[in-house]
């Protein structure tokens, strides 16, 4: 296994290449004093490991690591530190170990131990990763969970709800940068600071060891100001409902069958199950397109069974919306369907007052009397 060392003082860097030298399984590849230079050495060397100094005159360790595992999310960092105050954001970076000056060699072989299991667990993984096509589809409609490629669906284990709240947030913002002040504010408002950042950071750590199992999908880049969630070959499926609305050809009668395979692939309202305020709108914006795209399918007279069989889906998902109830009526009663027209409008006029304290809308009472005045 390949190291780097990395420490402003040369004679840290000297120990612990002496302590290193005592395990058969650790080759130094360099020593670095000036951490301006590790960017570049572990572009050309390539190495398995860089035990990493956190207070260094020049640059913040934590930073540094941060830098070095967005563009080489394998390597793997080892904090020496003389101060434990840094343990919690070294975590949440994703470190695999943090060794507190000074340290005996047991404890730095229980580093490489740990070392070993994890480069060989990982070369593993990548291997078997690099053969196959590795897009992913988020399902957000409804629930989270992922398809393959392979069309293999995965739900996803969370080690808390607030970890998996995080993650959505960050996809719900992807490729944007989310302040961690405001994620403070959306997940523990009720902490005070101190312990809400230590929660964050926690939960920052959780996600990204959920995400390991898809490294050339996710990559979570962190600055001092927030988070940036970002994604590689990836799909979600309510955007791709979207874009084969959009792309849909001209509504018509042959062209019926296309749109309601399409409007089929909405299962569930924008992460439906969760009841996150800050994706309310966002849910309300796609039902209200889902609606607005059902109530244009234009039926024609022999389509009449299917139409019937349309709005009723209609109106029970959206049993609020009148117009889909006074479409589905005028079906019946073209159809002389005489005990639905009184059926439906009886239940939708009990449904109103009962969760509104309202009437159905005057059209459809108005219509509902002429009707019932010549059937």
């Amino acid at each position: 296994m390949k190291a780097i060392l990395v420490d402003d003082e040369q004679m840290a860097v000297d120990f612990l290449e002496h302590l290193l030298k005592k395990n058969s399984d650790i080759d130094v590849i360099d020593k670095l004093t000036n951490p301006l230079m590790v960017r570049k050495k572990v572009q050309q060397l390539h190495p398995d490991v860089v035990f990493l100094d956190i207070e260094m005159p020049q640059v913040d360790g934590l930073e540094l690591a941060e830098q070095l595992l967005s563009s080489h999310p394998f390597l793997q960092i080892v904090f020496v530190t003389a101060y434990n105050q840094h343990a919690v954001r070294a975590f949440e970076i994703n470190a695999l170990d943090y060794l507190l000056k000074p340290f005996s060699i047991q404890r730095l072989n229980k580093t490489v131990e740990r070392l070993l299991a994890k480069v060989n667990g990982e070369s593993k993984s990548m291997s078997s990763n690099n053969s196959l096509n590795n897009t992913l589809q988020i399902n957000v409609c409804g629930s989270l969970s992922l398809t393959t490629s392979h069309g293999e669906k995965e739900v996803i284990s969370w080690r808390t709800l607030k970890a998996k709240e995080l993650f959505l947030y960050l996809l719900h913002n992807k490729e944007k940068l989310v302040q961690k002040s405001f994620l403070i504010e959306l997940l523990w408002p009720d902490l005070d600071p101190e312990k809400a950042y230590a929660q964050l950071y926690t939960a920052v750590y959780h996600v990204r060891n959920v995400l390991k199992k898809y490294p050339s999908n996710f990559k979570i880049i962190n600055t001092k100001e927030g988070y940036t969630l970002s994604t590689q070959n990836i799909t979600i499926d309510i955007q791709l409902w979207k874009e084969k609305l959009e792309l849909a050809p001209p509504m018509t009668i042959n062209s019926i069958d296309r749109y309601v395979e399409i409007m089929d692939l909405y299962k569930g309202s924008y992460l439906e199950e969760h009841g996150y305020w800050w994706a309310e709108n966002h849910q309300l914006q796609l039902e209200q397109v889902w609606l607005d795209y059902a109530l244009k399918i234009d039926w024609k007279e022999q389509s009449y069974q299917e139409a019937k069989k349309w709005f009723k889906k209609v109106c029970d998902s959206h049993p609020e919306n009148e117009e889909a109830h006074f479409i589905l009526l005028k079906i019946y009663a073209t159809t002389n369907d005489s005990i639905n027209v009184e059926r439906h409008y009886q239940n939708l006029k009990e449904f109103l007052h009962t969760e509104f304290g309202t009437k159905p809308h005057t059209d459809i009472r108005n219509w509902y009397s002429q009707w019932k005045k010549y059937n």
